[in-house]
């Protein structure tokens, strides 16, 4: 099969083809969705290899002969799965959403459970809080599509409506979750402190990936922050 020519490397990554669908599976992406288990396998290894070298070099730096290489085969069989770099880079942002997703779900089933059937919940918000950011923390430290993601943000191009609507959906949910410890506290004022918390840790993810000594005092400033922003906002 002859493969096609590489993207331009200096484009703004535009998602292929249709217009942007807010998509959380990274094989909706590809050509079309491989069915079988090995076919599986193969593309989750090509977006492994895809997000591994983004986490490490911009979007530019990045070429299709490069992922293949990465991930041990032919040329053709990257273009079989994806029109071009700007679907594999798609896909390795639904990816990092996908993954983002589970880990504030880690963090929901932590507060559901120390909530269910209490008066007062067993867990403290503030501990809540400190699992919340611990966990994006580490995604981050270990997940190359989050590193990824992060590291090429200028050249998400129409992507960005799908790391917006996360961000929505990450506040909304934060918001619910603040409804739970905060009761009487108002609506409007939960949904505004629960959007700035998400964007407060988000935005220091992404400007303190430092895993040295003072990069893990950094993340507890971090936690002191959101904690008494919380607090002060909604009540102890």
């Amino acid at each position: 099969m002859k493969s096609p020519p590489n993207a331009p490397n200096n484009q703004a990554v535009r998602a292929p083809r249709a217009p942007v669908r807010i998509a959380r599976d990274e094989a909706s992406f590809a050509r079309q969705e491989p069915r079988q288990e090995r076919s599986r396998k193969r593309l989750e290894a090509l977006v492994e290899a895809a997000a591994e070298l983004f986490a490490a070099q911009s979007f530019p730096e990045v070429t299709m002969d490069a992922i293949a290489q990465r991930a041990g085969t032919p040329i053709g069989s990257v273009y079989q799965y994806f029109e071009d770099k700007r679907a594999v880079f798609a896909a390795v942002m639904a990816r990092s959403n996908a993954r983002a997703r589970e880990a504030f779900e880690g963090v929901a089933h932590l507060a559901r459970a120390s909530i269910a059937g209490r008066a007062r919940p067993a867990l403290p918000l503030r501990a809540v809080l400190d699992a919340a950011v611990d966990g994006f923390a580490q995604l981050q430290e270990t997940e190359p599509s989050i590193r990824a993601a992060n590291r090429n943000l200028t050249f998400l191009g129409e992507l960005v409506a799908e790391d917006e609507a996360l961000q929505r959906e990450l506040a909304a949910r934060t918001a619910e979750l603040f409804a739970s410890y905060f009761p009487s506290a108002n609506a409007r004022t939960r949904r505004l402190v629960a959007s700035t918390v998400v964007q407060l840790v988000t935005s220091f993810l992404i400007v303190s990936d430092r895993q040295d000594r003072e990069g893990r005092e950094q993340l507890e400033e971090c936690k002191l922050l959101v904690r008494r922003y919380g607090e002060a906002r909604l009540g102890s």
